[in-house]
């Protein structure tokens, strides 16, 4: 009676999935210390925690281009940002400097996820392009609909751009891992 005690509380389903993440980790780490840095970047067939190290570190760089677009536009082409702008004219600016930011990341994330870390080939190259814009065009809608939300549901209008920044990239990224993986590149 006491040997089904641990199966009941789920010790042998953690040690199980311990060995299986301790397990990922040695696949890294042997690929990473057989490939080293520079190839384990370039390579698009690497284990998991490396693949998602890698989607890690470019989404990273690409949220990083989106912001700086938001923001450069946002202080000086399409100003949108500071207390002065009126709310309704700040979230239509906040959106259009969102789509502008958009169309240049995610040019640069179809590069480095076709180039890095997905391997492509599923489909012919004009219809990976298009699935990933059309995948990363639903993702960026709920962004878009985030930042409508914030600006609704914020009374103030102080940092309220910021906020609705940091929601659109929250639901953007939530969604296209997966998608890329497994809708767009081959597995």
């Amino acid at each position: 009676m006491t040997s089904r005690i641990p199966l009941q509380c789920g010790i042998k389903h953690s040690t199980t999935m311990i060995e299986y993440i301790k397990r990922l980790f040695s696949e890294s780490f042997l690929f990473y210390r057989q490939s080293g840095l520079i190839k384990s970047l370039k390579a698009n067939e690497t284990p998991i925690l490396l693949q998602i190290s890698k989607y890690v570190i470019f989404g990273i760089s690409v949220t990083l281009v989106h912001a700086s677009v938001v923001y450069g536009f946002g202080y000086t082409i399409n100003p949108a940002i500071g207390e002065t702008i009126p709310k309704e004219i700040k979230l239509s600016r906040t959106i259009w400097n969102n789509i502008y930011a958009f169309l240049i990341s995610n040019s640069l994330a179809f590069w480095l996820n076709s180039k890095f870390l997905f391997k492509t080939g599923r489909h012919k190259k004009i219809n990976e392009l298009a699935l990933f814009f059309l995948i990363s065009g639903i993702s960026f809608s709920l962004g878009l609909f985030a930042i409508d939300r914030i600006f609704t549901i914020i009374e103030s209008n102080k940092a309220v751009e910021h906020i609705a920044n940091i929601s659109f990239i929250a639901c953007s990224a939530s969604v296209n891992f997966l998608c890329r993986k497994f809708l767009i590149f081959s597995n």
